[in-house]
């Protein structure tokens, strides 16, 4: 499933372009030939020692709860040109990691390698949404994350009207911008039984134009620092600061949205010291600068 949802999008962008914006090919570790999940056979046009060179690989990962041995794979994809981008669906995200190949970047995986994956590479930094594009890594959680990764990647490739028409083609009901970018919400009976989390929180939301640093929190609700972060690790799976940012970010893309108010006097009132850095955490956290989200949601509602 992973497979066919990231190739049909690229196959119906050239279709409905009328001409070949993506060409692709399939290579297997060996042999020409390889096994989907499900066990059929599927014949590829090269094996890893005949594969020419490509713009972009992408590897088709198996069920997400199983790692086949893939022989030759980590070195083959660590000699490809520095200028490929690079991407991983269901467990291909795993092997990129375990080749070093997503160190520095932010990346997804899918929920049953997550606890593997953090105990061996502390390096990559590890995302929310169902998938994520860090520069030139491209990494999703597998299934019909897929469609969702290669809406985006055309998106920015090609443009947004043409991925807004494919995504119409295959009834998906919006282009895929990240679903699961928003910060994890603590319950209420957390809440209840954790005051200095709950009063934590409180801070955060209250202070998004002049943010406060994890010390002053700390201060306020009169735990150390450490305990703090030991509370945001156990209960919401983020430090303080990540959360806090997330918090910022989830109000700024709403006024993006729900207003006129200019992308500088918003980053500003959400706390960024200057539109670059509110543009760069921006895209970080969504994919997109804040002026091109703005804009594809824009032409989403347009098209309703």
């Amino acid at each position: 499933m992973s497979y066919v949802s990231a190739m049909e999008p690229l196959l119906m962008c050239n279709e409905l372009m009328g001409e070949t914006r993506f060409e692709t090919f399939t290579v297997a570790l060996a042999d020409n030939r390889s096994l989907s999940s499900l066990g059929n056979p599927i014949d590829t046009h090269y094996s890893l020692g005949d594969a020419p060179e490509a713009d972009a690989w992408i590897v088709a990962g198996m069920s997400p709860a199983r790692h086949p041995k893939t022989p030759g794979l980590d070195e083959f994809l660590l000699t490809r040109s520095t200028t490929a981008a690079l991407g991983g669906l269901a467990s291909g995200s795993y092997t990129l990691a375990k080749a070093g190949l997503l160190n520095g970047y932010r990346g997804v995986v899918h929920w049953l390698t997550l606890e593997e994956l953090v105990k061996e590479h502390k390096s990559i930094l590890l995302a929310n949404e169902q998938f994520c594009i860090d520069r030139d890594r491209l990494t999703c959680r597998g299934g019909s994350a897929s469609l969702d990764l290669m809406l985006m990647w055309i998106a920015k490739q090609v443009g947004a009207d043409t991925a807004e028409a494919i995504s119409k083609y295959f009834v998906n009901e919006r282009l895929g911008i990240p679903s699961n970018a928003m910060h994890q919400e603590l319950s209420e009976r957390t809440r209840a039984e954790q005051p200095k989390m709950a009063e934590a929180l409180e801070l955060m939301e209250n202070n998004i134009e002049e943010p406060l640093t994890t010390d002053d929190i700390a201060f306020h609700v009169k735990i150390s620092r450490r305990q703090l972060e030991r509370l945001f690790k156990k209960h919401l799976s983020a430090v303080p600061s990540r959360y806090y940012l997330q918090i910022r970010l989830e109000e700024a893309r709403s006024r993006l949205f729900n207003g006129n108010e200019s992308i500088a006097d918003i980053g500003l009132g959400c706390g960024f010291s200057s539109g670059a850095h509110f543009s760069t955490a921006y895209r970080n956290q969504y994919g997109l600068t804040p002026s091109e989200d703005r804009s594809l949601n824009h032409k989403m509602q347009l098209a309703k």
